[in-house]
């Protein structure tokens, strides 16, 4: 079964190949920009939604994404679970208590139960609630289809299941799949994973001893882009040259808590995402997508750019 499963997934990767060649017309120009742009490093900074431009929305909603199109974002982040009866839902947290008015975790719950919940404004908590319901990830791969990157953070386990829904409704050379585990552990249990557009997830306290060797472990998996969780920003540079060195993206989160933040961002843009872009950073995934967009349009940001050796 596994092997028919495999295969069939061959084939449609095939397919798509083929079709990603045909020759430009104007109603594909868009999804070539963002094949192109995935592939690797084009001199620009990739700026990616934490959970999807929530402000004005909720946080991993159709309506979330919508908004990351209409602002000319270039990716949006989604946390992807799986429901008591198998179907793929967005929801970061394993409980619904704080972005809905219902209780529980999502794989306790069957989709019938979920799909009735309404969602709360913005990150929820003590948010008002909305007319909004929790999306299916083939809703969300339809929405964005040839509009908009998508960067998928499974918080069920990696499973072929997922590559078959991204080749049924949506694009997977526009989908950048991530993992925060070994990449002996990624070989072995998902070995369709050199097919697509891959992004390791690196912490500093497990790779400052040797980070050029830490990144070369994911090379069989041949990744577009490394999202390195930096501790301190005097780690930061000493990565870029490893990841350049393979034509692939350095992505850095200018999140809450982190050694780059949002708040100081907002106030002083340069010592945030200004210092990330002079040190090789080229995707910034942030919760305040349309500010650090318009900064880097005001500064004319550029950076490392190379030709992608490798189109899954």
């Amino acid at each position: 079964m596994r092997r028919s499963i495999f295969s069939a997934l061959a084939a449609i990767a095939t397919l798509l190949g083929g079709a990603a060649e045909a020759r430009p017309t104007p109603d594909n120009s868009r999804r070539l920009e963002l094949e192109r742009r995935l592939a690797g490093p084009d001199g620009a900074v990739m700026v990616v939604a934490h959970r999807g431009c929530w402000q004005r929305t909720s946080e991993n909603s159709i309506d979330a994404i919508r908004a990351c199109i209409a602002g000319g974002i270039d990716m949006v982040e989604l946390d992807v679970r799986l429901t008591r009866d198998n179907v793929l839902v967005l929801m970061h947290d394993a409980t619904v208590d704080r972005m809905t008015d219902g209780k529980g975790k999502v794989s306790d719950l069957d989709w019938a139960q979920l799909r009735r919940l309404r969602l709360r404004e913005g990150k929820g908590g003590s948010t008002a609630l909305t007319d909004r319901r929790i999306p299916t990830f083939e809703e969300a791969l339809r929405a964005a289809k040839d509009r908009i990157l998508i960067n998928l953070d499974p918080k069920a386990r990696l499973s072929p299941a997922m590559l078959a829904m991204v080749d049924k409704a949506g694009r997977r050379s526009q989908l950048l799949f991530k993992a925060d585990a070994p990449a002996d552990l990624l070989l072995r249990e998902g070995p369709w994973l050199g097919g697509v557009r891959f992004q390791p997830i690196l912490r500093q306290p497990q790779i400052q001893a040797d980070p050029a060797a830490a990144i070369a472990a994911y090379d069989p998996l041949h990744p577009v882009s490394y999202e390195i969780d930096v501790k301190d920003r005097a780690f930061t540079p000493l990565v870029a040259p490893a990841i350049h060195a393979r034509c692939a993206r350095y992505w850095v989160n200018s999140l809450a808590g982190r050694a780059y933040g949002d708040k100081a961002a907002l106030a002083d843009p340069d010592s945030v995402w200004g210092q990330l872009v002079a040190l090789g950073v080229d995707a910034i995934q942030t919760d305040e997508p349309v500010a650090l967009k318009a900064y880097l349009q005001r500064t004319r940001a550029a950076t490392h750019r190379c030709e992608s050796r490798r189109t899954p």
